[in-house]
């Protein structure tokens, strides 16, 4: 009896060895078992398909959003929690209540955003303001609310939604192509901020994830510039592969569709070129056709939701 608990201990010990130093050197890989996901905008569009294919893999997931009231964007077993992310007391806030209620987060998916297909000059003060706080700055309050305890365990997994669009920007597009840029900046920072990401020895990883045009309502009415090249990709397909990254410990940068791969070659090739190659694409046509949601009364304000554009809700 006592050489069968001996040796159980001893196979517990070299297990948790193992496990350390798969922490170390490979980093987190996605186990349901294991991790606590949090998803912000997780009630429409991508959020709601990364909640669903999260959640059938058995995950204990956790949506941030600021509009939960719809029982049928909303998936049994998932714990909803009204938040608006551009609010960094709300995110405080509601951080210390996960914590309470389910565990720490493990992983955390940055989806939540917004666009309002205006030029510069036609865009207010206040939406320009809450482009970039939702978009760009919502990222950091989750980071700095949730990676401390990442850091603490030596788990931890930060997926960082942003958009080809942060190397390319359409006109029409200059607060949500600043926001989007923002993002890689802020990834690229943040894995070096954690060490070598080839050697993960905080046992923290970094994915940032750059989609084309998402079939949603995020950009409704745009046609895509070329529908060969540049096709529209579909948010359960997109939701799918992030969750395949995950499992296998994928870390870096990933570009959907493949041209998205050439378009920071694009920025850097001089001025007269890159002018052709963005007429000939339509690439500053596409905003044309956006149809934005207009509000039934002229007494309004913004609200976020999660990539499916700007909706605008009376007082």
């Amino acid at each position: 009896m006592t050489g069968i608990i001996a040796l159980s201990f001893l196979l517990y010990q070299l297990n948790r060895r193992y496990r350390q130093l798969s922490d170390n050197i490979i980093g987190t890989v996605f186990d349901p078992y294991r991790d606590v996901v949090l998803i912000t905008g997780g009630c429409s569009g991508l959020g709601k398909e990364l909640v669903s294919v999260f959640r059938k893999k058995g995950a204990k997931v956790v949506v941030f959003d600021i509009d939960i009231s719809n029982s049928s964007n909303k998936f049994e077993g998932v714990h909803y929690y009204k938040c608006d992310v551009s609010d960094r007391k709300q995110v405080l806030k509601n951080a210390d209540l996960v914590k309470k209620d389910i565990g720490i987060i493990t992983i955390l998916i940055n989806n939540a955003g917004i666009t309002t297909g205006k030029s510069i000059v036609d865009l207010s003060y206040q939406e320009i303001e809450k482009t970039i706080q939702i978009n760009l700055l919502s990222n950091f309050y989750t980071i700095k609310a949730f990676l401390p305890d990442m850091l603490k365990i030596r788990r931890g997994y930060i997926v960082t939604i942003a958009s080809v669009l942060g190397y390319m920007s359409p006109a029409r597009l200059s607060a949500y192509g600043a926001s989007k840029s923002g993002l890689i900046a802020l990834h690229e920072s943040l894995t070096y901020e954690l060490g070598p990401p080839s050697l993960t020895p905080t046992g923290v990883k970094t994915l940032l994830v750059c989609p084309g045009q998402l079939r949603t309502n995020m950009f409704n009415g745009v046609t895509t510039p070329n529908p060969i090249l540049a096709p529209e990709l579909d948010p359960h397909y997109l939701a799918k592969f992030v969750l395949s990254s995950v499992q296998l410990g994928r870390r870096g940068e990933v570009k959907l569709p493949f041209y998205g791969n050439f378009l920071p070659i694009f920025r850097a090739l001089p001025w007269q070129i890159t002018e052709r190659v963005r007429n000939y694409s339509g690439v500053d046509r596409g905003m044309n056709s956006y149809k934005r949601l207009i509000p039934k009364t002229e007494n309004t304000s913004l609200v976020a939701t999660p990539e499916s554009g700007l909706d605008l809700k009376t007082n």
